[in-house]
C-alpha cells in the first residue's frame, strides 16, 4: 500500500520516524533503500555528542579520558560497488599510490598513533570510541573499511565537531564514494573547530566546503606557520562560496587584512553563496585610527552591486583586541 503513494506522501509519513525505525524499513527492499539514502538529509539521522580527530599515545592520556578501540571489522558491511572492475582498479591505483586517509594542516603528518573518537552523549566519564583507520590503506580490504565506516560517521549528527589539526582527505573520500548517489558524504552536526595553515590549505578548504555541514557555526583558528596573506586568500574562498552549508564562521587572526579582502570583495562581486555571519577576532590591540567602535551601529554598510537589495553591515567592538561582526541583512 505504501509503494503505490506519491513520494512526497511517502516521506512525509517517513519524517514521523526515528533513526532506528528508519534502518528497519531500510532493509525491507531496494526501493527504501534508495528512497532513504536520497533524502537523509531531511530524514532522521542518529545524533551523537561530538567526533574528532587526534593524535597521541592512548597509553598516557589521563584518567579522565575513558576509552574503548572499536573492532573496525564489526563495522564492515556489504559495499555495492557500480561499475565493479573500474571500481577495483581505481582502488588499487590509490592503494598503490598510498593516498592517504587523513591530511594534516601541521608540520606533523598522519602517524599510526592518529585516532578518530566519537562520543555518544555528553554524560560524565562518556567512552570516547576510538577508530583507527588505517592511516594508508594496504589492500581492497583496508579501503572498504574506511569506506564503511566513512559512511556510518556520513549518517550521523554531531552536537561538536573538531578537525583541528587532522582532517579526512577529499580526495580520499571522492576515490571511495565517487558516483554514490544516495549517501551524502558530509560531516553534519551543530558547531566545529578547526585549524588552518598554509600546510594542506586547498584540501582544508575543499574538505569544510564539500565534506562539512553545519547548522551553527565554525570557528577557525591559525597555526603559527608561514605566511597569513595565503591563508586570508584561501579563507576569502571559504567565505565566498561556504553559504549553503556554514550558516556563521568565527574566524581568530592578528591583522585586519581579511577584513579588506571581504569588503572588496562583498562591494563588487557576486554574493550568493556568501556565509552571511563572520566574526572575525583581530587579536591586535590597535584600531590604526581606521575605525572608531560605537556599540550597537556599523562602521561599515555595503551594498552589494550584483544585488542591491543584498546589504552586508559591520559591527566592531574591543575586547581584548578588536571584533569585526559582519551580517548580510539582504
Amino acid at each position: 500500500m505504501l509503494l503505490n503513494l506519491p513520494v512526497e506522501v511517502k516521506l512525509d509519513i517517513l519524517k514521523f520516524l526515528k533513526f532506528k525505525q528508519l534502518l528497519s524499513v531500510q532493509q525491507t527492499n531496494y526501493y527504501f533503500y534508495c528512497l532513504i539514502r536520497q533524502n537523509e538529509g531531511i530524514l532522521a539521522c542518529r545524533r551523537l555528542h561530538s567526533v574528532k580527530t587526534g593524535m597521541s599515545d592512548l597509553k598516557r592520556c589521563p584518567a579522565r579520558f575513558i576509552y574503548k578501540i572499536v573492532n573496525l571489522k564489526s563495522g564492515i558491511f556489504n559495499v555495492v560497488l557500480e561499475d565493479s572492475f573500474l571500481k577495483r582498479l581505481i582502488w588499487q591505483s590509490a592503494v598503490d599510490r598510498r593516498i592517504p586517509v587523513y591530511l594534516s594542516t601541521c608540520d606533523t603528518p598522519p602517524t599510526q598513533k592518529l585516532f578518530t573518537s566519537v562520543k555518544l552523549n555528553n554524560i560524565r566519564f562518556a567512552v570516547n570510541y576510538i577508530l583507527k583507520l588505517p592511516i594508508n590503506p594496504r589492500n581492497i580490504e583496508e579501503m572498504k573499511i574506511v569506506r564503511c565506516w566513512l559512511e556510518k560517521l556520513f549518517i550521523c549528527y554531531f552536537d561538536h565537531v573538531e578537525f583541528f589539526r587532522y582532517f579526512f582527505n577529499p580526495e580520499m573520500i571522492k576515490i571511495l564514494f565517487d558516483n554514490e548517489k544516495y549517501i551524502p558524504t558530509q560531516i553534519r552536526g551543530v558547531r566545529c573547530v578547526s585549524c588552518f595553515s598554509n600546510h594542506n590549505i586547498n584540501n582544508s578548504v575543499k574538505f569544510h566546503l564539500d565534506h562539512l555541514f553545519l547548522t551553527d557555526y565554525v570557528s577557525i583558528s591559525f597555526e603559527e606557520l608561514g605566511k597569513k596573506e595565503k591563508c586570508n586568500k584561501h579563507l576569502l574562498e571559504l567565505l565566498i562560496n561556504g553559504g549553503k552549508n556554514i550558516p556563521q564562521v568565527t574566524i581568530r587572526t592578528e591583522k585586519q587584512t581579511l577584513l579588506d579582502l571581504i569588503i572588496k570583495h562583498i562591494e563588487t562581486n557576486d554574493c550568493s553563496n556568501f556565509i552571511s555571519n563572520i566574526k572575525i577576532v583581530d587579536r591586535s590591540k590597535s584600531l590604526n585610527g581606521q575605525h572608531t567602535p560605537i556599540k550597537g551601529k556599523p562602521i561599515y554598510i555595503i551594498r552589494n552591486t550584483f544585488n542591491p537589495e543584498m546589504i552586508f553591515k559591520i559591527y566592531c567592538e574591543m575586547h581584548w583586541g578588536n571584533i569585526f561582526s559582519l551580517y548580510n541583512k539582504g
